[in-house]
């Protein structure tokens, strides 16, 4: 039974009564995907976005007016958000797309005197502040409001996530928090900051060396911090702490309860402190607490010194991509042999290759819900298949498996699309126009400092000239044990597709195709940037990519006639490195298929 409408309305009569600084009532009220920490997966406590639309993407924002509602995502999700919406009274907004408003832009038309409702809490200080003031200008008022209104009608919300914090070993960890603190206080000193909130769940985790698992395929755990120039606090339930992770904290910080954060701000500001405050990353009610104090807003130290990562996280990356990549060599043999014998869904594949990365040693779950696409299913780009959606998988059509591992020492997220027929001419053409781009960014060199949004361009154009695109970005950064999605970088042409690229730092190289009710293909290793020592002019500084993911691309589906001389070099390069890296972790009946799979592409082309 669709519960939706029913939700809208106790939430609307919630909104009558709203209390703000500005008297009672709202005419809308934003749910944005995130919450208070600006995660983008989330706990089920907190998925409110969810709750009240029915949309469960990991990205997209609603508004909730009296007489109507909206859904904003991006191109990733309009087949499934139009499908979940469907007799909801939550009206989809395809972000992006032409002609289409933002959420920001239809809350602006709104009659003059309104107000609009946020729980500040939800919004980064700096999406706040832009908002008030474009709502100003058309005479609509942004109001906070203390109390969160989807809380207050989720009768049966889940409890607060309570598992267990660990340690996060110091060989993978690299740097001791010790560390990570003083080189913290000591950009804080440069900026004239005494004190410095840490609000975003992995840069927590990352900052205290410690991992959780309150979000599901997250290792984060649900807590503040705050840093001073003398002292550090982590707000967390200590209960929850296992004895080496307290142990771990002596000396380096204190510990508190999650909810004393307010008050612990509250009683530096009191004192005078000066704050740095990150803008984009903690939310317009944590700005309140720092009141008039704050001197720095720019982004956290601690967001640029977890993207790149330190020689203990590259070796720990490196060594679970060489293991993640058996793992996906036995799984794809086993897919290419049950398949034709029948009795598989995409369910039952996805099951089997989460068993199979499972049977690691350093295994610590899945970096995602695994997007098994076949045909259709894999034109939505974010699908994941369900005991109601998972369709039969057989050798009539094109697979996209999109998946990854999280791991003690590293995570991983890699895709591969099969054929385990014969694929159509048209099929290995789309196929081999996506390579072409993924080469394409595989072996473009760039000056240090670069920025992403090049790079999107770089990979996008093999596409455009091909007449084609796709509705997402082509990279995103990934933490190292830790959430598959990090910033920096990202490469696509967002703001932070403008952020500098630098050695150290991890992403994701996806280009892909999408052929609405028909097939999907995406190709997807994460890429390592690291220095080029080829000649060079002048004094820059270039560098280049190297592969971290370790699979190989299923020759088959290549149209060898449409590929450079310099493109087959990669691919047989690079199916050469896959067999050098992996040939030791394998049993000679795995290896055989491999040594087959990593043929040179001429040879194989003309067998």
């Amino acid at each position: 039974m669709n519960q939706i409408p029913n939700r809208l309305s106790l939430l609307r009569e919630r909104m009558h009564s709203a209390k703000h600084a500005h008297g009672a009532g709202v005419d809308a009220y934003i749910v944005p995907s995130a919450d208070a920490h600006q995660s983008e997966y989330l706990p089920a406590c907190w998925k409110r976005r969810e709750y009240i639309t029915g949309f469960d993407g990991s990205a997209g924002d609603a508004v909730i007016a009296l007489d109507s509602a909206g859904l904003w995502t991006d191109g990733r999700y309009w087949l499934q958000a139009g499908e979940q919406l469907k007799n909801t009274g939550v009206d989809l907004f395809k972000a992006g797309a032409q002609g289409v408003p933002s959420w920001q832009a239809w809350l602006a038309k709104l009659p003059e005197g309104s107000n609009v409702g946020v729980d500040p809490r939800t919004l980064p200080r700096i999406t706040f502040e832009t908002l008030r003031s474009d709502l100003e200008r058309r005479g609509v008022s942004l109001v906070g409001v203390d109390e969160n209104l989807i809380d207050a009608v989720w009768s049966d919300c889940p409890p607060m996530p309570d598992a267990p914090i660990r340690v996060h070993p110091p060989e993978f960890a690299g740097k001791s928090s010790k560390d990570k603190l003083a080189d913290l206080r000591s950009e804080m000193k440069k900026h004239g900051a005494a004190a410095h909130p840490v609000t975003s769940l992995d840069a927590i985790a990352w900052l205290f060396n410690l991992r959780g698992a309150d979000v599901e395929c997250n290792p984060v755990f649900v807590a503040y911090a705050i840093v001073t120039d003398t002292n550090a606090t982590l707000f967390v339930d200590a209960s929850r702490m296992a004895p080496d992770a307290k142990k771990s904290l002596e000396g380096v910080a204190s510990i508190a309860p999650y909810g004393e954060f307010e008050s612990g701000m509250r009683a530096l500001a009191s004192k005078g402190a000066k704050f740095w405050v990150d803008e984009h990353a903690s939310s317009q009610w944590v700005f309140a607490l720092a009141g008039d104090k704050v001197v720095e807003r720019s982004r956290s130290p601690v967001f640029f010194a977890k993207g790149v990562k330190n020689e203990g996280e590259l070796k720990g990356m490196r060594d679970a991509h060489r293991r993640d990549g058996a793992s996906m060599v036995r799984f794809l043999k086993w897919l290419e042999e049950a398949v034709p014998l029948g009795g598989q869904t995409e369910l039952s594949i996805a099951r089997t290759l989460q068993a199979q990365r499972s049977s690691d040693e350093r295994s610590i779950g899945i970096a995602f819900d695994s997007i098994v696409g076949f045909g259709p299913h894999g034109a939505i780009i974010h699908y994941r298949p369900t005991e109601a959606s998972a369709s039969p998988v057989s050798t009539s059509d094109v697979l996209l498996i999109d998946s990854g591992g999280q791991y003690l020492d590293g995570t991983t997220d890699i895709t591969r699309t099969v054929h385990l027929g014969e694929p159509t001419p048209e099929q290995r053409a789309r196929f081999t126009a996506v390579l072409k781009a993924h080469i394409a960014l595989a072996t473009q060199r760039f000056p240090r400092g670069a920025k992403g949004v090049a790079l999107d361009a770089v990979c996008r154009s093999r596409m455009w000239a091909e007449g084609l695109d796709y509705q997402h970005g082509t990279g995103h950064g990934v933490g190292a044990a830790m959430n598959v999605h990090e910033e920096p970088p990202r490469i696509n042409a967002t703001p932070s597709g403008f952020l500098p690229l630098h050695p150290g730092m991890i992403f994701s190289n996806e280009p892909g195709f999408y052929a609405d009710g028909r097939f999907g293909i995406r190709i997807e290793n994460l890429e390592e940037i690291v220095r080029d020592d080829r000649p060079a002019e002048g004094e820059t500084e270039f560098l280049c990519l190297r592969a971290l993911t370790l699979c190989p691309i299923q020759l088959k589906m290549i149209d060898a006639s449409m590929l450079t001389e310099g493109q087959v070099e990669w691919l047989d390069s690079y199916h050469a490195r896959v067999r050098d890296e992996l040939m030791p972790l394998l049993d000679e009946d795995h290896a055989s298929w491999l040594r087959e799979q990593t043929r040179p592409l001429r040879e194989h082309a003309g067998a």
